[in-house]
This record gives structure tokens, sequence and C-alpha cells, in this order.
């Protein structure tokens, strides 16, 4: 049985383009790659991750000491998981790395689930709209992440959308947002 966050997810992921390029930004063991790939049915699927332990960044996954031998292993879990799936692109890097490589409006949509600590956000948003194709979707998760923080994602997000203005539309569904570029 799903959980209610799983569903809304999975609702959010009918609002991507069917059948193009996408791009999910911070994979951990793919869990979500795969509810994207039944549901977008991409024709190609960049999942960008660079599975490296960061303590840095203490209030993520990624940067908890826990984690630390685990990130490497993740990496193998994904590998293995989509080796056989030809519409499978897996880069190790990070997102400003792996994306600004990619040519411009060459994508259709991304999920931005990636580091959610500012300035990271920013520029995942940032990177995306110039990868994303005019009526393209930018979309992410955990809206409300850290509120108590200030909601880092939530404050990026909204001034994004914002500085956009009525070059996108907007959508919330629980803690996945949905950004909506004009054609």
């Amino acid at each position: 049985m799903l959980k209610k966050r799983d569903i809304v997810r999975r609702n959010m992921l009918e609002l991507l383009p069917k059948k193009g390029k996408g791009a999910e930004i911070g994979v951990w063991e793919g869990r979500f790659s795969v509810d994207i790939l039944e549901i977008t049915d991409p024709e190609t699927l960049f999942l960008i991750d660079p599975w490296e332990y960061m303590p840095e960044h203490s209030n993520a996954g990624f940067g908890r000491k826990r984690n630390a031998e685990r990130m490497p292993q993740m990496f193998d879990i994904v590998s293995e998981k989509f080796k056989d799936d030809k519409r499978v692109s897996i880069h190790q890097g990070t997102s400003e790395d792996v994306l600004s490589q990619m040519d411009d409006d060459s994508l259709d949509w991304v999920y931005i689930d990636g580091n959610h600590n500012e300035p990271f956000i920013s520029n995942d948003l940032k990177l995306a709209l110039q990868k994303v194709k005019p009526g393209g979707v930018i979309a992410g998760d955990d809206y409300y992440w850290n509120k108590d923080e200030g909601a880092p994602i939530k404050m990026a997000v909204n001034a994004f959308v914002a500085k956009l203005g009525d070059k996108c539309s907007f959508q919330l569904m629980g803690q996945q947002y949905v950004i909506s570029l004009a054609p």
C-alpha cells in the first residue's frame, strides 16, 4: 500500500511531459526513478547525483556520518538497477557539473531533489531554466523542508517563480512543487 507522500509524488509525475527527455537531480537509491520511468515513460532519463558523503551538510542524508559508507554503495545499487534500461543515463557528479554540459533547451523537464541548502537549490532552479525547453516543467520535492531554518526550498522557489512572473505557472501538491514554463 502506498503512503500518502508516494501518492502525491506519483500524481505530480502525471503533470510532467511524457515520452520526452528529463533529468532527476538527487537520485539516492533510485526508488523514485522507477516511478518516473513508469509514469513519464521518457525517451531519456538522466539520473544525476554525486553519491558523495558531504559532512559539511549534516542536515541532509548525504551529510550524515551514518551514510558515509553508503554513498558509493548507492551508486552501485542505481547502476545495477538500471543497467539494462536504455532510456537511463547515469551521471555521477553535481547537478552543476552535469547540467552545464547539456545543451540549453534540451530537456522537457527537470525534477529537483538534490542539495536542499542555499545556494544549491537556487542554482539548480537557474540551471534547470536554461536546460528546459519553453513549455517544459521544473518540478521538485520538499517545498517545506527545514521550516525552522527558514524553509530554503520554499524561499528559493517562490523567488524564482516571482522573477519569472507570467512566464510560468506554479502548482503545489503537498511537498511537491511544479513550475510550468510558458511556451
